[in-house]
């Protein structure tokens, strides 16, 4: 299930940076970040049992590269 929530995920960050601004939600996603005190190097393995989000830095990249 978080493999397809985190599939879900990458898809709507693809569609607000083309229908909006990229830019602003990756300003958004690093300031509540910095608020939640997430962690920005999480292992590979607990992404992929626990994390119902893709890592912020895997999304960072994503948004900035469009891939």
């Amino acid at each position: 299930m978080n493999i397809y929530s985190r599939k879900n995920e990458y898809e709507a960050d693809a569609y607000a940076c083309e229908t909006y601004n990229g830019q602003a939600l990756a300003d958004a996603l690093k300031k509540l970040s910095v608020d939640n005190l997430s962690n920005l190097y999480p292992h590979p393995a607990y992404v992929f049992f626990h994390y119902s989000h893709p890592p912020l830095l895997q999304r960072l990249h994503r948004i900035t590269t469009g891939g």
